[in-house]
């Protein structure tokens, strides 16, 4: 069957041979490896041919008739594919984006221990309060990734899939607060009755660009402190953000204290909460008239414009519809402190693990934004070693809160949908979610919440006495005046402040090492 001669890597088999015999080249590389794994000398070769007088190269034909039948199973799956596609892309989604804990969403494994729950401040006694820890979770608004929303900027993405877990956690953080002070602690989800405030505070976190704390806003005003739309925001930046965004509700009239350095300075907070809020310029839009109803759950369209644009350039204060701070004021603004942190290197170090369960006890508490390593987090309570949290990845359609309608004189307006037409479900996690301490991310910050000054002393009394102390070192530290090295304290005036004006000597906290992008 074979013609020519044998060397040591090569088999010469011409078209002859092949017609003669009836044989293919696939049946004579078999015949070949057979003989070779009985030691045949002769054919100790690689099935190896050059082209040369008419002959082929084993080799090359071979890898050819491979290639052709990988490209037909390639062909057929692809067909195959086409039929399954839409059922395997949200399974894919689903998996990449769906946190893993969530497939233990149902255990309650939680509740077979003796000892309590805390959420938020509240206590619940494991198994004899499952019902109403439930309720309270479910209670919480849960703003999760979501997809085919108007696109950010007119040509960015209309998804925040992959990037935008620390700004839905700042969400959270920020939507408890709200909560707290428009609704009270106690207030509870109900499917059936929405209150007015509620429907405002929600509207405020829609996916437009015209919602106050929307992705779109959020993002935007990143792009003044230099992160990219699509870009990810560490604790710090996120409520840095946020800080510069509540000046516009005037409905709430929140401040947000954001403490650097690991210290809390009662100075600081008590200037920030007794700071009169910048007024709305006389002329302004909202001020002759409402363009929603005075329901105060959206900025008008024009203001949306020209708070984009002042993210754009912060030093255009000239043309925005705000003005300055205007000095002091003897009436308290409601007051959301954030203190970001670093509590170890790659992991939390277990000795403040005391200090985080005091953290959870505490009633002005709103929770921690964080995270486990390769995504952000909003830990909303403890259980014994378990930390219980809200997780943004999960990806949802957008939902659209209200229908806008035009009016005789060309303005926009919100037409009012009945409660069970709201479609609220999908800002309402029915799971209960936990992770251990020790997974937990060192890079986090911290949520209190202050509706009044007597709440702003009771915290500092509690601080000092039970949550200070419970770890050594302490979470952080807590001085009454600024120290005299410290620059003096300027409390936050509108977009002229940059938040590079800010020395944050954590700035490790915005690390990419501690929160990676889900792709």
């Amino acid at each position: 069957m074979y013609r020519g001669q044998h060397v040591t890597s090569h088999v010469y088999v011409t078209v002859h041979d092949l017609r003669r015999t009836g044989q293919t080249l696939g049946d004579v590389y078999q015949r070949n490896m057979r003989r070779k794994s009985r030691g045949d000398r002769m054919c100790n070769c690689m099935g190896r041919v050059e082209i040369s007088d008419g002959m082929f190269v084993f080799h090359h034909v071979m890898l050819a008739e491979l290639r052709l039948k990988k490209e037909r199973v390639h062909e057929e799956a692809k067909r195959l594919f086409a039929d399954w596609k839409p059922t395997v892309s949200k399974m894919l989604e689903t998996y990449l984006t769906l946190d893993p804990g969530f497939s233990d969403a149902q255990n309650y494994a939680l509740f077979d221990s003796n000892l309590p729950i805390y959420l938020l401040g509240e206590k619940f006694v494991s198994r004899a309060d499952m019902g109403r820890t439930k309720e309270f979770m479910t209670s919480l608004l849960w703003f999760t990734y979501r997809k085919n929303f108007q696109p950010i900027g007119g040509t960015g993405p209309t998804t925040d899939q992959g990037w935008g877990c620390m700004l839905r956690c700042g969400q959270m953080l920020l939507a408890r607060a709200l909560i707290v002070r428009h609704l009270g602690r106690d207030w509870l989800w109900d499917r059936d009755v929405k209150l007015l405030e509620y429907k405002r505070i929600l509207r405020m976190f829609q996916d437009k660009k015209n919602c106050l704390f929307s992705i779109h806003q959020i993002a935007h005003m990143g792009v003044s402190e230099g992160k990219e739309i699509g870009e990810w925001f560490g604790p710090n930046t996120a409520a840095q953000v946020l800080k510069k965004l509540v000046i516009y509700d005037q409905w709430s009239r929140l401040t947000i204290h954001v403490a650097l350095d690991n210290v809390l300075i009662t100075s600081d907070v008590r200037t920030m909460a007794f700071t009169r809020p910048p007024y709305r310029k006389s002329g302004s839009r909202r001020e002759t008239r409402s363009d929603y109803n005075d329901n105060h759950d959206a900025i008008s369209p024009a203001e949306a414009e020209i708070l984009l644009e002042c993210t754009r350039s912060p030093a255009r204060s000239e043309t925005s519809s705000l003005s300055s701070y205007s000095g002091t004021s003897d009436d308290w603004r409601p007051l959301l402190i954030i203190i970001p942190l670093r509590l170890g290197l790659n992991t939390i170090n277990r000795c403040y693990f005391p200090a985080i369960q005091v953290f959870f006890q505490l009633p002005q508490c709103v929770g921690i934004i964080g995270g486990r390593p390769n995504h952000a987090l909003y830990f909303c309570g403890i259980a014994d070693n378990n930390l219980l949290y809200l997780d943004p990845h999960f990806c949802q359609d957008f939902v659209d809160l209200d229908e806008t309608t035009a009016t005789k004189d060309g303005r926009d307006g919100y037409v009012e949908i009945k409660n069970d037409e709201l479609e609220d479900n999908t800002y309402h996690c029915p799971f209960i979610l936990s992770t251990k301490f020790e997974k937990v991310d060192p890079s986090l910050a911290l949520g209190f919440f202050c509706p009044t000054e007597d709440d702003y002393n009771e915290l500092s009394q509690l601080l000092r006495t039970h949550l200070l102390p419970a770890s050594t070192p302490p979470l952080f530290e807590m001085l009454e005046t600024r120290p005299k090295n410290f620059p003096p304290f300027i409390p936050y005036v509108g977009e002229n402040t940059k938040l590079q004006d800010y020395t944050d000597l954590g700035e490790v906290n915005d690390s990419y090492d501690e929160f990676e992008l889900l792709e």
